[in-house]
């Protein structure tokens, strides 16, 4: 049950980004949530079982589902670098997917190694060579520990820099690698006592249950921000539109009785940042020509105008 639980969290953060992919034509986020959700899925016996067979029925299914969660894993790391880190990576393409390359590269080799048995969900199983199928799981396992760990030290690096919103989110992006740094440390310690009995190290922590902690956490956590950041843009639009509103009785107000020649051609179907900036035009050119004496604006409309003109080009209108 749990890894459909999982599985789902990560489809509804995908389909969280499908806006932002349609803006953008990328995201990395969508890119996470859909590779580690169906690596999640696959976790599930039932899905694994079906799919195995059609995949050739020699446990291919397996390779697939830990090379979903390390490609889910390097797009996670991709995006909550990007928006944390003030310093852009500069380093060559090659190197910097260097180490997604080798994890893949590794684990496809020591996938072969370990022998191919029929479709199973018990990968240990009756393999011909331990200590390769010891190095399959590892390597998932280390990569996972590594990026969850290098994006748990960039959120609480840069946490204090952050708005609130993002503060919020990224805390939860860094608490929820926390424990999956915790999970994935506990389940290398397990598969080391394959080729050495003799290890008894055990964190002893309900690894299901810190699993969907750490997966609920990232993915609510990835999703405040852009959530905070459209109720934000909703909100400023409305006081844009009060703004256009109040600006434009102060306009007819000092037009009245003015040479049309003095209004600024626009249209209908303009944006209301235009509207609102031939309307500021407007109304000074009518105040410059109709002099101080003969002004029809009160202090209280000169001290709106000159408000909203400051912070017209912020964006912050009244």
């Amino acid at each position: 049950m749990i890894p459909f639980i999982m599985a789902g969290a990560l489809f509804a953060l995908a389909a969280a980004r499908i806006p932002s992919l349609s803006r953008n034509g990328k995201d990395a986020v969508f890119m996470a949530g859909l590779f580690a959700g169906a690596s999640c899925l696959l976790l599930a016996a039932p899905v694994y079982l079906a799919i195995d067979p059609v995949l050739g029925g020699v446990n291919l299914a397996k390779l697939v589902l830990n090379s979903f969660m390390i490609v889910g894993l390097w797009y996670l790391r991709t995006a909550v670098l990007s928006a944390v880190s003030p310093d852009p990576d500069t380093r060559p393409c090659w190197l910097r997917i260097l180490p997604l390359s080798l994890a893949l590269v590794l684990q496809t080799v020591f996938f072969v190694l370990a022998g191919l048995v029929s479709t199973t969900t018990a990968w240990e199983g009756d393999r011909s060579n331990r200590a390769a199928t010891s190095l399959f799981a590892l390597m998932m396992l280390c990569f996972i520990a590594w990026s969850c760990g290098h994006i748990a030290w960039a959120c609480f690096r840069f946490v204090p820099r952050m708005r609130q919103s993002f503060r919020v989110g990224f805390s939860m992006v860094g608490l929820g690698c926390v424990f999956s740094v915790i999970v994935m440390t506990d389940m290398m310690l397990g598969e080391l006592k394959g080729p050495f009995p003799s290890l008894d190290l055990d964190l002893g922590v309900p690894v299901r249950e810190f699993e969907l902690a750490a997966v609920v956490l990232v993915g609510i956590g990835l999703t405040i921000p852009p959530v905070a950041g459209h109720i934000t843009r909703r909100r400023a639009a409305r006081r844009l539109d009060r703004t256009v509103v109040k600006v434009s009785e102060i306009r007819d107000k000092a037009l009245e009785g003015a040479d049309p020649e003095r209004t600024l051609k626009t249209t209908e179907h303009a944006a209301p940042q235009e509207r609102l900036h031939r309307m500021i035009v407007e109304i000074w050119d009518a105040e410059l020509s109709a002099g101080r004496d003969r002004s029809v604006l009160t202090p209280e409309d000169r001290d709106y105008m000159l408000l909203v003109e400051a912070d017209f080009d912020t964006g912050k209108t009244y």
